[in-house]
């Protein structure tokens, strides 16, 4: 069944011109994004079925943004039909709603077909974690303002940023800014041309757009060249890695004059979290401040938002011959510890995310390393050697700024394994008392936590985190199981007012002729 519904599939998208149906994505999308008017002047009315605008994922209308991403991809990987004997070709309508329906039913086939191929329990758990990877940014979100400052934060200050311009020869704050004007224009235009005038009306000149557009856009030719090579060998379509994470503009024309952007939402998830592609090759030193950068951002988050704890961060116990780093978190209650952080600011790779064994991967040997850590400091406590009490229903919480292990309880499972056996190799008077429960918990999801979280809830929600009943779940949804959010009334994100203090084009956004 799988060759079947792949060749089913591959007819359509061979059949259809490659600039024509990334506009047929951009005015499904925009269709079902809240921009309808501009999407109907490039779909035919008449086509579109009643029900099919709108903006709730669980109508049965809804194409699901992943799938119009993966449908760009697989386009880009699909030879065009040879012409009939007669010298005709089939073509794909692609001012038609019915060849986006009809292509997303063919994928969600093709998809369903190779998911057969998940037999036994285990990787059925592991595919939860996939199917997370895959979904949940885009079921919460990337226009927010916690997004663009949580990034900034990390990236767009100190020797992160500087590097960052000095590779590029653009800075952090125009770079964010055009990126953010791009997404705006795409919203509700399905192309930009290259000459576009308007960009003098917000101080912009051409030579800068054209620096952002050669980190986030490819010509169609080459992104189709890129997603051929980066996806044959993976077998299951729902796996493969998007070129438009990398670029999510593609150009098209001789001179690559028109621009165009199916999902205008991966901008900004490029010109946000996506800069640490920008800087990670920058040396120890480079990945070093933006680390220090999330822990101090955590740190913040976490004493603005629950003053009620007492929060100390990282400091140095031990001798001069053998000093030993605490946590970078230390929340404790009348002199007690209760819940010690450790921070990693790693990205998920796509292996990580997707890959026949994750945790070979870069990035889980930082997860195994930080439950370590924690174990390790929680047994210094208990042996005197730090100066501090632990409570008894001490916890312990691995802070990422990526959502590692959401749903994915057999690969934490072996994070918490790898763990011990680091613990029995590296510091064999850890004992089992001293492994306390380890949460581990991304940076979107603790904010999402935390909008409506107490002291008294959030305590109890990570104490439940291990608990047999929800192993696997998410903070945010034990917090909401347990206390259906009525404990406190939903807050504002702390920094809303402080953005333009990393990104003063936030301030400045208006256009100069007004």
């Amino acid at each position: 069944m799988r060759s079947y519904h792949r060749k089913k599939l591959n007819k359509l998208l061979a059949a259809a011109g490659n600039e024509e149906f990334i506009q047929l994505l951009w005015a499904t999308h925009a269709l079902q994004s809240g921009c309808a008017d501009a999407a109907r002047k490039f779909i035919r009315p008449e086509t579109i079925p009643d029900g099919a605008i709108t903006t709730d994922m669980r109508s049965e209308h809804f194409i699901h943004k992943w799938k119009i991403e993966t449908l760009a991809n697989e386009l880009m990987t699909v030879p065009k039909a040879k012409p009939g004997k007669k010298g005709a070709t089939r073509t794909l309508l692609c001012d038609h709603y019915g060849a986006s329906i009809n292509c997303a039913n063919r994928l969600h086939d093709l998809e369903n077909a190779e998911s057969k191929n998940h037999k036994n329990a285990e990787e059925f758990l592991v595919e939860m974690g996939r199917i997370a990877a895959r979904q949940f940014d885009w079921q919460r979100g990337y226009v927010n303002i916690p997004q663009f400052y949580r990034n900034a934060y990390v990236y767009g200050q100190g020797k992160c940023a500087a590097y960052f311009e000095c590779k590029h020869g653009i800075s952090f704050n125009r770079f964010s800014q055009i990126g953010f004007l791009l997404y705006a224009l795409f919203r509700t235009s399905p192309v930009m041309v290259q000459e576009d005038t308007q960009w003098a009306k917000f101080g912009v000149t051409l030579d800068e757009v054209e620096r952002v557009l050669a980190l986030i856009s490819l010509p169609f030719s080459e992104a189709a060249k890129l997603a051929q090579t980066k996806r044959r060998k993976i077998i299951h379509t729902a796996d493969k890695p998007s070129v438009l994470r990398q670029a999510p503009c593609l150009r098209f024309g001789n001179h690559g004059e028109r621009i165009r952007a199916p999902l205008p939402e991966l901008i900004l998830e490029r010109v946000t979290s996506g800069v640490f592609y920008d800087v990670v090759d920058g040396g120890d030193d480079i990945r070093n401040d933006y680390g220090r950068n999330f822990e101090k951002y955590c740190f913040n988050y976490l004493s603005d938002t629950l003053p009620g704890f007492v929060w100390d961060q990282e400091s140095r116990y031990g001798t001069k011959q053998y000093p030993i780093d605490t946590p970078d978190i230390l929340c404790s209650e009348e002199g007690k510890l209760t819940i010690v952080f450790e921070c990693k600011a790693t990205r998920m790779s796509h292996e990580a995310k997707f890959g026949k064994d994750p945790m070979a991967a870069r990035g889980y040997v930082d997860l195994v390393k930080g439950v370590f850590q924690l174990w390790r400091f929680f047994s210094h406590c208990r042996r005197g050697c730090v100066g501090r009490d632990v409570t008894d229903a001490a916890v312990g919480v691995v802070l990422t700024l990526d959502n590692w292990l959401i749903l994915a309880e057999t690969l934490r499972k072996r994070v918490l394994e790898d763990a011990a056996k680091m613990a029995g190799e590296k510091d064999p008077e850890i004992t089992e008392a001293d492994r306390r429960p380890i949460v581990f918990v991304g940076a979107r999801e603790l904010e999402r936590t935390l909008s409506s979280a107490t002291k008294k809830t959030f305590k109890e929600s990570l104490f439940q985190a291990n608990s047999e009943k929800y192993q696997g779940w998410q903070l945010g949804d034990i917090h909401r199981q347990l206390f259906n959010n009525n404990e406190r009334e939903k807050l504002k994100y702390p920094y809303a007012d402080k953005l333009s203090e990393f990104l003063p084009w936030y301030d400045e956004f208006q256009p100069r002729d007004k």
